[in-house]
């Protein structure tokens, strides 16, 4: 009798079930009672999260699992898991009061939140392409919805339409793709896939470029490279604050995990003549990450609405990221992990405050919003400090650690001169990212102090965030040494 181990799916379905839980417990609360969401949300968060941390530590309670050969619980898929499901947690923590200042809280937000992480958490651990585009669209849908919550404003409608739109055309290149993929191969199992690629021969090698160059088509969009960037900086803005922390830190590690374990773990294999399949498809992906980091950079100098510079620095990362892809090795997949971890907690702590700022509707979205903050806030602007130099890459940050690892493995690959390039780019982003310091410090406020003060919940979430920042800057061996087991069980 064949027998499914679920233990893969554990995490997944204690998520799913949390946010059922708060939909009904939402429905049912008496009008004018203080909703219950936020507590139930955080509580099944924190219960996923501690059985992915068990069953990391422990292979007993499912690590290396598999359901059926589709869904697996190897290194990598707990690796983000555990990342995924943390960076859920710190927006949980973010959004209470943020809610309350811009329209009232409401349970449905936390639902749609716990079922795009469903279709994260999918994402990165499914090892079959159905199931991976399943996942993929449990997560847009959601967010969809999601950018589109403060119904109460133009740019929130605006911002749901166009990441809808956009997000259609990217699920139908990627399934595209994968059609042509399972035409040359006869399977939707990445594993076969891989072995059908390997034994593509001159006449199916085409084919097999045409299915793989879709696919970087549809990850292109959802990590927001350029040129399939457009929708982002109006998506970002237009969003509420804490869907923006969620999609700069948790959609875009979710979609560079669904991206290696599709194009390193199964699209470099060896071809009949010898030569490896990941040649095809490494030179298009430098090229991207050279545009991506150059647009994004020089998009990002050009705003004054930090959220719209904050996109386009989300866009050049994005390059970043995919530079250190091209080493096609162990410590180029170690690097992008790592340097996910890192962005994941700058990100979500810069959002985060922001949006911990928020008070009657308004959001400090200029440098004079936050002009004298040094000296009215200085703990809130050191943080911001903390994360803005680690986005630069100053030494003692994450940001830092993670851009030399992203580089050392584009220039080990021999593409020193793509790594010249996001050094040089790096140098950029200082003087969009600085002046944001520079306000903070060397300006004063105009009027009162406008902003609101942090709930303890949002405080939390930000030292968090301050710590993991700070923390991978000085010490970052043990998370190397984790991203580089996740990164050899592609």
């Amino acid at each position: 009798m064949f027998a499914v181990d679920l233990r893969p799916l554990l995490p997944a379905l204690i998520v799913a079930v949390t946010a059922l839980v708060v939909l009904l417990a939402q429905a049912f609360t008496p009008k004018g009672s203080r909703s219950p969401s936020m507590g139930l949300t955080a509580t099944g968060l924190a219960g996923a999260l501690l059985l992915s941390l068990t069953m990391a530590a422990d292979a007993r309670y499912g690590r290396g699992a598999s359901t059926g050969g589709t869904y697996v619980a190897d290194d990598f898929a707990l690796f983000f898991h555990v990342l995924l499901i943390g960076l859920a947690l710190m927006a949980t923590l973010l959004s209470p009061a943020y809610y309350r200042e811009n329209g009232g809280e409401r349970g449905e937000y936390y639902t749609l939140m716990l079922f795009s992480l469903v279709g994260m958490l999918g994402l990165v651990s499914t090892t079959e392409m159905i199931s991976m585009f399943v996942a993929l669209e449990i997560m847009s849908v959601a967010l969809y919805a999601l950018a589109g919550t403060r119904r109460d404003q133009i740019e929130s409608q605006e911002s749901a339409l166009k990441y809808f739109v956009t997000g259609a055309f990217a699920s139908a290149f990627l399934l595209f793709g994968m059609a042509l993929l399972y035409g040359l191969s006869g399977s939707t199992q990445l594993a076969r896939v891989a072995r059908g690629v390997a034994e593509a021969g001159p006449e199916q090698l085409p084919l097999a470029v045409l299915g793989c160059g879709m696919l970087i088509v549809g990850f292109g969009f959802k990590v927001a490279s350029v040129p399939f960037h457009m929708w982002t900086p109006d998506v970002y803005e237009g969003a509420p604050t804490t869907v923006t922390a969620l999609m700069a830190a948790g959609v875009k590690a979710a979609a560079f995990g669904g991206f290696l374990r599709v194009f390193l773990g199964s699209l470099s294999g060896r071809l009949p003549d010898g030569t490896y399949f990941s040649a095809e498809w490494i030179p298009a992906l430098a090229a991207l990450a050279a545009i991506t980091m150059v647009i994004g950079n020089l998009g990002a100098l050009a705003q004054s609405n930090l959220k719209r510079m904050l996109a386009f620095s989300s866009v050049a990362h994005a390059g970043y990221l995919m530079s250190g892809m091209v080493g096609q090795s162990e410590a180029a997949g170690q690097a992008v992990l790592f340097y996910l971890v890192a962005y994941g907690a700058v990100n979500m702590g810069t959002f985060g405050l922001l949006a911990s700022l928020s008070k009657g509707g308004r959001e400090p979205l200029s440098l004079q919003d936050v002009a004298g903050l040094g000296e009215r806030r200085p703990a809130l602007a050191a943080a911001l400090t903390v994360f803005l130099i680690s986005l630069t890459g100053v030494p003692i940050s994450a940001g830092f650690v993670g851009k030399f690892y992203l580089f050392g493995a584009a220039v080990n690959a021999g593409y020193t001169s793509l790594a010249i390039v996001g050094v040089l780019m790096s140098v950029v982003s200082a003087f969009y990212y600085l002046r944001v310091v520079v306000a903070m410090y060397m300006r004063e406020g105009e009027g009162e102090d406008a902003w609101a003060v942090p709930e303890a919940s949002a405080r939390l979430s930000l030292l968090v965030a301050v710590v993991v920042t700070l923390g991978l800057g000085v010490w970052p061996a043990p998370v190397l040494d984790l991203a580089r087991a996740a990164a050899l069980a592609l």
